[in-house]
């Protein structure tokens, strides 16, 4: 991540302004401009979930997905992401002592759908054929579950923040590479179960009484196809 991230910051330094093309030749310039203005993207990759105090959030898989990119002003680009894979979670008797609170793991379906806004770091033009770009935005994850489990939880429906870095790869035809690293952000709703303590006096599943804020990673690959210029 630190490496992707000095990586990025590096190549938005040296592209910089028009300014910069000065005393290159059109065909000798590394710069080249980006002219389409809308991309359909087949993407896919692994999802690598955080760690919660209860560890019965989905656990880490894969993704895959389709992305629609709009120009909407300059470098900026209004995005929409649908995206599905297999998972699994724990299942947990909060009722029992620790040692034998685990019931084994059930599988479900993740989908996670999100609206955004992304960035070109170099403007509308690639540096080297590179295009670093930055994106946030808000969305919802689901495991499609509307009722809870043998322990009494249930992921369901979670809104989202999301939050990433990428880089195009500016191949100057409608076909076009890129890779991303986006991060999902959600929160979990423990049962009361979950914090009550269980008969023997053992600790609870958690102690705290505040719902917590879960890190998840997604790396993919994407493929983008350009329309309109």
């Amino acid at each position: 991540m630190t490496r992707l991230c000095a990586a990025l910051f590096a190549v938005s330094v040296a592209a910089t302004p028009v300014a910069a093309q000065v005393g290159h030749a059109p065909d000798q310039s590394p710069y080249r401009d980006l002219p389409w203005k809308q991309s359909l993207t087949l993407f896919g990759g692994s999802l690598q979930t955080g760690s919660d105090p209860a560890d019965v959030g989905p656990q880490s898989s894969w993704l895959a997905g389709v992305r629609y990119d709009l120009r909407i002003g300059g470098p900026v680009s209004l995005v929409g992401r649908l995206a599905s894979g297999p998972t699994s979670r724990r299942v947990i008797n909060p009722a029992a002592a620790p040692a034998s609170r685990f019931l084994g793991e059930k599988s479900s379906q993740l989908m996670t759908a999100d609206l955004g806004i992304a960035m070109n770091l170099t403007g509308q033009k690639s540096w080297r054929r590179l295009v670093p770009v930055v994106s946030g935005g808000v969305g919802v994850a689901t495991d499609f579950k509307g009722t809870p489990d043998d322990g009494g939880y249930r992921f369901g429906t979670r809104f989202m923040f999301t939050y990433g870095l990428g880089v195009r790869y500016h191949t100057e035809g409608r076909w076009e590479p890129r890779l991303d690293l986006t991060s999902f952000l959600w929160q979990l709703q423990y049962p009361p179960a979950y914090r009550a303590t269980p008969a023997g006096g053992t600790d609870p599943v958690v102690s705290s009484r505040k719902a917590p804020w879960i890190g998840n990673r997604l790396w993919s690959l994407g493929l983008s196809y350009h329309l309109f210029r």
